[in-house]
């Protein structure tokens, strides 16, 4: 199979998925709940539009000029602080190349930082379009799946392992599952790339996708992989927290203790150049050195996983323990997680089948209304064993 048939398939599965979401928004209209794509209808803390507001009615002319390559130094100088003070690590602004999200800034990366043919470790369930990034630079990957309890699988990552492999992908907080992976595990796994590092070849680099991590509402610790393991770039995006995906401002961070740190980061801000589309807008830059340091009010969406999850338990679906996200992530009893989410469109109700993160076999609901909206699409996924028995009856 060629590359361009390859990525072909690579977007069938969510461009199947638009059909469908498509098709039971002209059938139900207003009343249909979209649980899918993680775009709040109910803002749970309303600070990042209050301040928002306030920047845009203050900016003038030389504000919103063009920003340097890797951003404004007084954005990124906030962002290296932040990032200092939850990693325990000597970030330098020159660290951090800010850029519209998260999904410019792993592509920006992978772009950069891997060359051809490398093999890329991606552990799964993951964001869907790591591997389309991948493939899309010509870069190798296997998945590692997790366990049964959506943990990592130290010896699956480890068989995964052969001499091409240059790096590893890895979120934590986990997306899709919104599982945190204990210090235990962090460590673990730090110890077990160093095993891999080889001097042909280095020390693996691992992208260290901390998208989610302002999400955490369980309020235990988490601890990063960038604590235990130096040779690691971090990518984050605000909008999670923000509740303003669309915004798109997020960054690339260096490790301060990467073996050659300041030709890494000088890739990236060259791959800015080179690329032509990975610079955010002034305005979100001026708007994350406003906010940053941030953490939203997270008892209301502490309040809606537990409530979500008590009543998906109580009707017998198996709901995967986790801590962080908007997420909540279900185990299908007979894993045809498609036939699941058609079932569940049919009754107004929008989820997304795994098989789009790559792992068949559950549904992810994003929380993104509350009150009676969310109690009824509650109960008809509650219902869905059910109504699933007699449509195959």
């Amino acid at each position: 199979m060629n590359r361009t048939d390859r990525i072909r398939d690579m977007l069938e599965p969510l461009e199947n998925f638009e059909r469908l979401h498509a098709a039971t928004v002209r059938r139900f209209g207003a009343s249909v709940v979209d649980l899918s794509y993680p775009n709040p209808r109910v803002p749970l803390d309303d600070r990042p539009y209050r301040t928002l507001a306030e920047v845009a009615g203050r900016v003038g002319v030389e504000d919103l000029r063009y920003s340097p390559f890797g951003g404004f130094t007084t954005a990124r100088r906030r962002v290296a602080t932040a990032l200092a003070l939850r990693h325990g690590l000597p970030y330098n602004y020159r660290d951090v190349i800010l850029t519209p999200g998260a999904t410019a800034a792993i592509n920006l990366v992978l772009g950069e930082l891997f060359t051809p043919p490398a093999r890329v470790l991606v552990i799964a369930p993951c964001w869907m379009d790591y591997p389309l990034y991948l493939a899309t630079h010509r870069l190798d990957y296997a998945f590692v799946l997790t366990d049964d309890d959506k943990h990592l699988d130290l010896a699956a990552i480890e068989r995964a392992w052969n001499p091409h492999t240059r790096g590893l992908i890895i979120s934590q907080p986990a997306s899709p599952t919104g599982v945190c992976y204990s210090g235990e595990e962090v460590t673990a796994l730090a110890g077990l790339l160093d095993r891999m590092t080889t001097t042909r070849t280095g020390p693996p680099l691992v992208l260290n996708d901390e998208t989610h991590c302002d999400q955490i509402w369980s309020g235990r610790p988490v601890r990063s992989l960038a604590e235990d393991y130096p040779h690691t770039v971090t990518v984050h995006s605000f909008g999670k927290a923000w509740q303003m995906q669309g915004q798109r401002i997020g960054y690339a961070a260096v490790h301060p203790h990467l073996a050659h740190r300041h030709a890494a980061r000088e890739l990236l801000v060259a791959g800015m150049r080179t690329t032509g589309y990975y610079a955010p807008a002034a305005l979100t830059q001026h708007l994350l050195t406003a906010l940053v340091p941030f953490t939203p009010r997270l008892d209301p969406l502490a309040a809606l996983q537990r409530r979500a999850r008590d009543r998906l338990r109580r009707s017998g679906h198996r709901v995967i323990d986790a801590d962080a996200t908007r997420f909540v992530y279900v185990q299908v009893p007979d894993g045809d997680d498609l036939d699941y989410v058609r079932l569940a469109a049919d009754r107004g109700v929008l989820v997304m089948p795994s098989g789009i993160f790559h792992e068949p076999g559950h549904f992810r609901l994003a929380l993104n209304t509350d009150g009676p909206t969310l109690d009824r699409a509650l109960d008809v996924l509650a219902d869905l064993p059910v109504r699933r028995a007699e449509h195959h009856a």
